[in-house]
């Protein structure tokens, strides 16, 4: 049985899981989506998560939060440009079911930086985030040091880069070293306004549990940014595709790991612990939820 934190642990990213097997064809969309919600809800009561960030499409995340206000909360992927973009992110700042809005600055499939980032098309999108405070995360793929010129004109805008600012796989290419583009991250440090998301951590790992190999790096990234501007997150959808060799069963990584790695570790203390598994992210965003089980 997972042990109950004494704080409230937030997972700041899972996406939609679906079922391992198909389910009847005439099943009506409202049963699918409800099927997905109770496995994301079941999959986080095994691993002792309260509350979690939604990234996945509208109909999702209104599932979630309809059915567990609780414990969940969206963050809206942005697909759009220009004012098409400013006027997606005003509707998503009025939308009680989300919490922030996400954009994708790089293509994960080459790592290389979105036309619509390098054509200006998105300036409008920040533009309006920083003015309606609406906090964005922005999915840089080991291209985070591109991000200093707009977070330069937007000191005021919340920012939280994704996945530690490095290229993970999947579904991203692999890389000799994971870790070699951190640096890049590491210099936003000097920008109050910027965050971090640790996210996929083990993936970066070349170990099995409990990943000893990343506190090298980990305590690089707590040294710049501290610890009260990290938040952790899972992915654990993503973790579970991974092929991590012969010696770990080609079973990927488990939720339980990515949550255990940091909540059991000596390496930091129960005050940053408490700040970076949900703190943190509930202060960012403004979310209080309360859904924390297993409490006497």
């Amino acid at each position: 049985m997972t042990e109950t934190a004494a704080f409230p642990i937030v997972d700041a990213q899972i996406h939609q899981p679906s079922p391992p097997r198909d389910v009847p064809d005439d099943l009506p969309d409202a049963a699918r989506l409800l099927i997905n919600v109770e496995l994301a809800r079941e999959a986080m009561d095994s691993v002792g998560v309260d509350a979690a960030l939604v990234v996945a499409a509208a109909p999702y995340i209104e599932a979630c939060v309809a059915r567990y206000g609780d414990r969940f909360i969206g963050v809206e992927t942005f697909q759009q440009k220009g004012d098409e973009l400013a006027g997606a992110i005003e509707r998503a700042h009025r939308d009680a079911n989300i919490a922030a809005g996400r954009l994708l600055v790089t293509d994960f499939r080459t790592t290389e930086l979105s036309e619509a980032f390098l054509s200006g098309a998105m300036d409008p999108g920040f533009e309006t985030a920083a003015a309606l405070g609406l906090p964005l995360f922005l999915s840089t793929h080991g291209q985070a040091a591109a991000m200093q010129a707009v977070i330069e004109r937007h000191p005021n805008l919340s920012i939280v880069i994704d996945h530690l600012g490095v290229s993970q796989h999947p579904v991203s290419p692999p890389r000799d070293d994971p870790w070699d583009r951190l640096d890049g991250l590491l210099r936003l440090a000097q920008f109050p306004n910027v965050h971090v998301k640790i996210c996929g951590l083990p993936l970066l790992s070349r170990q099995s549990y409990p990943f000893a190999d990343t506190w090298p790096y980990m305590h690089r990234v707590i040294a710049a940014f501290g610890a009260e501007r990290l938040m952790w997150a899972s992915d654990y959808t993503r973790l579970r595709m991974a092929k991590t060799g012969e010696d770990l069963r080609h079973r990927g990584r488990l939720y339980s790991e990515t949550r255990d790695m940091l909540l059991h570790s000596d390496e930091i203390d129960a005050q940053q612990k408490a700040a970076i598994m949900g703190g943190n992210c509930m202060r960012l965003l403004g979310w209080n939820p309360s859904g924390r089980q297993g409490r006497d």
